[in-house]
């Protein structure tokens, strides 16, 4: 599906909404390398890290400011089809509103003729694919013939994979040998900080018009409960504000976000069983 932008709901959604994203030094790094790979047109750059780290966030930041940037024609599957190769490719043609064909090497070529006819209009093509974990050998391979669309000082389609460590294990493989050669920049997002943390939720809160409702110690008690990762933290904030407007806390207690945090664990722990 093609990303279309999101207003920001409450002020602590786990929607990877770009407007939301504070941009932490992490961040900064691997938004930096992404766009030399692909405003060079190097080709394949990779995004890894573990589940609720915001790799889907940084991929429609990447989106918003390509989709709007002339000279490029950018596309982002927020989550391949990955039942067969054919699907895959097919999946891929459609974000770019390439016409479906029968099979998988006709939808291959029509690809093809696709990004070479870009190519010739002087457009740069981007695809950005999320979810890539789940991408087995065959796809990987194709997402490297693909890489085979060059001229001599370029590639004529610059593709950002992100997925979750799993995929770094993948690439590993044997097989996948040759797709690994071909990454031009890796970028590893690693959990938040302290001050990170802090930083995320004053730049949330700024965004809603509201006073940081989290004193530092229930802060510091969120923090430790998520390990630093922004999709638990926001989790479990969001929880928290949304019970103490409930109960007509004016902040954020301790309790109150100690109830939370044993109620959405419990749920996670669920979810991952």
């Amino acid at each position: 599906m093609i990303y279309t932008h999101l207003m920001l709901g409450t002020p602590f959604s786990i929607s990877p909404n770009p407007a939301t994203l504070h941009l932490t030094p992490s961040l900064k790094a691997a938004l930096h390398k992404v766009r030399r790979t692909i405003d060079n047109r190097q080709g394949l750059s990779c995004i890894l890290g573990d589940a609720g780290m915001g790799k889907s966030s940084v991929l429609r930041y990447l989106y918003g400011a390509y989709e709007s940037e002339s000279g490029v024609t950018a596309a982002f599957v927020t989550e391949p089809e990955i039942s067969s190769p054919y699907a895959f490719v097919k999946s891929l043609c459609q974000v770019f509103n390439v016409t479906p064909r029968r099979s998988l090497l006709d939808q291959k070529n029509a690809l093809k003729e696709f990004i070479f006819s870009e190519a010739a209009e002087g457009r740069n093509v981007v695809l950005l694919l999320d979810e890539a974990q789940g991408l087995n050998s065959t796809m990987l391979e194709i997402v490297r013939s693909f890489l085979n669309y060059e001229t001599n000082n370029a590639k004529l389609l610059q593709i950002v994979m992100a997925g979750q460590l799993e995929l770094r294990n993948r690439l590993k493989l044997k097989a996948n040998k040759a797709l690994k050669s071909r990454i031009i920049m890796y970028s590893l997002l690693d959990p938040l900080s302290l001050s990170e943390t802090k930083a995320m939720l004053n730049h949330r809160c700024e965004m809603a018009e509201i006073e940081v409702p989290f004193s530092d110690s229930v802060i510091q008690l969120i923090y430790d409960a998520a390990g630093g990762v922004p999709r638990d933290i926001l989790r479990f904030c969001d929880g928290a504000y949304a019970l103490s407007q409930l109960t007509g806390e004016k902040s954020v207690s301790p309790e109150t976000a100690q109830s939370v945090i044993d109620r959405e664990s419990q749920i996670m722990a669920d979810e991952a069983a």
